[in-house]
C-alpha cells in the first residue's frame, strides 16, 4: 500500500510529456497559432506550413502541443474534420518513419519494410481526401528530418491537383538549426516563422510559481523559493531547467520526510539537474547512439577531451559487454553527430601538423552522471534491441 506524498498535489504536472491548461507569457504566440490557421475550418484550397523556432526550454513543445488540443476543440465546434498529429523527429528520423507512424495510428498499420516515402505521401493523402480530412503535423527536432525532405512533403499537394492540400506543417527547431539546416530548403514553403524568446526572470518567477500552484500542496513552496529558482534559471532563460530543479527539490523533501522546499534543497537540486540529458532526449536516441554515448562518458571520466579513436575503442569494448556487434567507424562517426546535433556532447576539429583530428568533449553534465543514466536506459531496453 503506497502512502499519499505531503508534497506533491499531482506529481506528473513535473513530468516531461505534461503539457498545462495554461502557458504563461505564451499567449500571444498560441493565439498568433490559431489566427494563421483558421483558414482550415473554411478554405479546402489552402495548406498553412509555420515554424516555431527558439532556443531550448522556451515552449517550442508545449506551444504547439496546447496549441494542437485548441485546435482540435474548435475543429469539433465548427464540425470541421482534422487531424493533429506530434512527431519528435530523433524517434523518427525519415519522413518514411513519420508518415508511416502517421497512418499506423489513423488507419492501417504500415510495415517497416516494402514501402517507399513517396507511396506513403500518396496513402496519406488519399487517405486524407477520401475522408475530407485535413492534417497538421508537427515535426519537432526537424533538422534531425532534414529540409529537402520536409520540403517534398509540403510540395507533395502539387502532384494531387488545385485543391488537394491536405497537409499543414509546424516545424519545430532551434534558431542556429533553422538557418543551418532547414531556411534554405523551405523559405519558399514556410512563410511565418514564430520566434519564442528566451524567459526573462520575471517570467520564469510567473511560470515556477505557477507550476508549484498546480504541482505541489499549499505551503510547500514559498514565492522567496521560486524567485531562487527562477534566478538559476534565468542564466539560460530555460523554464524546463527551472522546472526540474522545482521537482527534484521536492523529491528531495519527499524523501527526507520535510513539509516544505528548502533553499538547500533547492541548492542540491541545481547540482542534479542537467536539461541536455531530459528523458525525452535520451530516450529518442537509438540503441547503438545510446552505446556511443557509455563510451563517451566512460572515456572522459577521467579526461577533459578524447579523440575520436580512443572513444571509438571503448565502444567496441561497450558493445562486447551489451552482446552487440560493433558497427563501422563511418556509423560510429554518424552517432557521434547526432549527438553532437542535440547537443548532449561536443566535436571540435584540430589542425595538427600531420592532419586534422576531431577531439570529443562532453557538456556541462558530469561523466560519472551520464554513464548511470544511459546504462539505466540500456538496461530498460530488450537484449534484442541492442544486438539489432
Amino acid at each position: 500500500m503506497s502512502h499519499a506524498s505531503s508534497i506533491f498535489k499531482d506529481e506528473t504536472t513535473f513530468f516531461h510529456e505534461y503539457v498545462p491548461p495554461t502557458l504563461p507569457h505564451r499567449e500571444k504566440q498560441l493565439e498568433r497559432l490559431m489566427r494563421f490557421f483558421k483558414p482550415l475550418f473554411t478554405d479546402k484550397f489552402v495548406s498553412v506550413n509555420i515554424a516555431i523556432i527558439g532556443q531550448a526550454g522556451v515552449g517550442k513543445t508545449a506551444v504547439a502541443k496546447l496549441f494542437g488540443k485548441q485546435l482540435i476543440e474548435e475543429a469539433k465546434k465548427r464540425n470541421a474534420k482534422i487531424l493533429f498529429e506530434y512527431m519528435y523527429c530523433s524517434a523518427a528520423r525519415t519522413l518514411s518513419a513519420v508518415l508511416r507512424q502517421v497512418i499506423s495510428k489513423n488507419w492501417r498499420k504500415i510495415p517497416i519494410t516494402g514501402i517507399t516515402g513517396s507511396e506513403l505521401i500518396v496513402e496519406l493523402n488519399e487517405r486524407l481526401n477520401k475522408e475530407d480530412k485535413r492534417l497538421v503535423l508537427v515535426l519537432d527536432e526537424a533538422k534531425l528530418l532534414g529540409g529537402e525532405e520536409i520540403h517534398g512533403l509540403i510540395r507533395s499537394a502539387e502532384f494531387f491537383g488545385y485543391g488537394k492540400a491536405r497537409i499543414s506543417t509546424i516545424v519545430i527547431s532551434r534558431p542556429e538549426d533553422w538557418v543551418a539546416y532547414l531556411q534554405s530548403d523551405l523559405s519558399e514553403d514556410v512563410h511565418i516563422v514564430i520566434e519564442l524568446p528566451r524567459y526573462s526572470e520575471e517570467e520564469l518567477r510567473d511560470i515556477l510559481r505557477y507550476r508549484a500552484k498546480i504541482g505541489f500542496y499549499d505551503g510547500v513552496v514559498s514565492s522567496e523559493i521560486c524567485d531562487m529558482v527562477a534566478r538559476i534559471a534565468s542564466e539560460t532563460g530555460n523554464a524546463r531547467h527551472g522546472i526540474e530543479i522545482l521537482y527534484h527539490a521536492g523529491l528531495i523533501a519527499e524523501k527526507s520526510d520535510e513539509k516544505r522546499i528548502t533553499p538547500e534543497m533547492i541548492r542540491i537540486a541545481k547540482n542534479e539537474v542537467y536539461p541536455e540529458t531530459s528523458p525525452e532526449i535520451l530516450r529518442g536516441l537509438h540503441a547503438h547512439e545510446l552505446l556511443t554515448l557509455l563510451a563517451v562518458a566512460i572515456t572522459l571520466k577521467e579526461e577533459l577531451t578524447a579523440p575520436i579513436g580512443r572513444v571509438y575503442e571503448e565502444y567496441k569494448v561497450i558493445c562486447e559487454e551489451y552482446g552487440a556487434k560493433p558497427r563501422t567507424t563511418r556509423n560510429f562517426k554518424n552517432y557521434l553527430r547526432v549527438l553532437s546535433d542535440i547537443q548532449i556532447i561536443n566535436t571540435v576539429v584540430k589542425n595538427l601538423k600531420r592532419g586534422r583530428r576531431t577531439i570529443v568533449t562532453l557538456t556541462e553534465i558530469p561523466a560519472s552522471i551520464l554513464e548511470e543514466r544511459v546504462r539505466k536506459l540500456l538496461e530498460e531496453k530488450r537484449p534484442v534491441e541492442i544486438r539489432d
